[in-house]
């Protein structure tokens, strides 16, 4: 038998006949070919934009949801799977209509059932959202069946895995742990991309706290936030605060901060407003029930055209004003006030100290007009 034809027969399935000896079999190593493209080129290449299942939020690629167990990532990943397939608002995001596939590894028949019954109170469930609760890891043959559920079912555009632990590998003493989540992850990366889907993988965070930067809290080495297109985080401060931070990073997204709250009613994720605004209007809060600025407010009612004292007339004002001290001390009077000055010039309300010539100072607060009330202020007459 030639070898030729032994490799024929290999690679119909079929065993060399007895008493053949197999030829040496030789394995064509696949090398990758650099292929340079100049920036002339690529500038009138038509390269079609990325794809979006949910604008601003979710294109194709990898992407990751992590969050401490049980602050209630399963509700959100099942609750944008029946939002792509009905194509419904997710978040406050419009979504773009396909199939979906979620993979709950973690859960059963029963849960989930009693999970979608309570998300889709007295609404049928879309059609395109298809469920399943096992399947093989990485190192088996994960991908070979995802080819063929993508075949039996093409519409699918998004395949949620919860968890990412539930389809990692064994472990390799001779690999890093980086190098793991690089190649694992990166070859997840590489179906998304060759089929142009999503995948979003459901994770951990580790049990630190980094309130400056959450993703740093991603369960895992570098690696994993590296590989992944659009990485996204749920924290909080404590677990007990209604307020969650939805935080977002990506490749093709741009970073944002959503403050979200979970109600345990519906099961639902909702949208409060953006972190910014969220701590906005929080400062200005506290804000306006500092007792020195109710004390400054209320002079300047009584006192239209301005208010001029010492820092212990201040305190003294304060007092009667608001019940309560609002300082410890003059000196600690000032202190706060040189702390107050920018947001009471915001709030149209000027302040400056001087000396009063007997080694101590005075404060003059006075009302400024506002940029609107300055817009709309009427022209003066003027004599031609």
């Amino acid at each position: 038998m030639t070898t030729e034809s032994f490799d024929q027969l290999v690679a119909a399935g079929e065993p060399p006949q007895s008493g053949q000896p197999p030829a040496q079999a030789t394995t064509a190593v696949e090398k990758p070919t650099l292929v340079l493209t100049s920036a002339s080129e690529l500038m009138v290449k038509d390269i079609p934009p990325i794809d979006f299942l949910v604008d601003g939020l979710l294109p194709q690629g990898l992407a990751l949801l992590a969050a401490p167990p049980k602050y209630g990532k399963s509700w959100m990943a099942l609750d944008l799977c029946l939002a792509v397939a009905s194509g419904a608002d997710f978040l406050g995001h419009k979504t773009h209509q396909a199939d979906t596939y979620y993979m709950a590894l973690e859960d059963s028949e029963r849960r989930m059932k009693t999970r979608l019954e309570t998300l889709l109170a007295d609404n049928e469930p879309p059609s395109g959202c298809h469920i399943s609760y096992d399947a093989p890891n990485l190192d088996s043959d994960l991908l070979t069946q995802l080819e063929e559920v993508l075949k039996s079912f093409p519409g699918i555009r998004l395949i949620i895995i919860d968890t990412l632990q539930k389809i990692r590998g064994m472990v390799n003493s001779r690999e890093g742990a980086y190098a793991a989540d690089y190649r694992e992850l990166g070859t997840l990366k590489k179906f998304a991309d060759q089929h142009n889907i999503s995948i979003l993988l459901i994770h951990h965070l580790r049990k630190m706290i980094d309130t400056s930067d959450p993703f740093t809290m991603i369960s895992g080495t570098n690696g994993v936030l590296g590989s992944v297109d659009t990485a996204m985080v749920l924290s909080k401060a404590a677990r007990s605060d209604d307020n969650t931070t939805l935080s977002i990073v990506g490749r093709d997204v741009d970073s944002a901060d959503i403050v979200l709250r979970f109600d345990p009613d519906s099961c639902r994720w909702g949208v409060v407003g953006s972190a910014a605004d969220i701590a906005a209007e929080k400062d200005r809060q506290s804000y306006e029930a500092n007792p020195i600025v109710r004390t400054v407010k209320a002079l300047l009612e009584q006192n239209p055209d301005g208010w001029t004292g010492t820092a212990t007339q201040l305190l003294e004002a304060g007092l009667q004003i608001t019940q309560q001290s609002i300082a410890a001390s003059p000196r600690g009077l000032t202190a706060e006030l040189l702390k107050l000055d920018d947001q009471l010039l915001v709030d149209s309300i000027s302040h400056d100290r001087f000396s009063h010539g007997t080694g101590g100072g005075k404060h003059r607060f006075r009302r400024i007009p506002s940029a609107e009330e300055v817009l709309n202020a009427p022209l003066p007459d003027i004599p031609f």
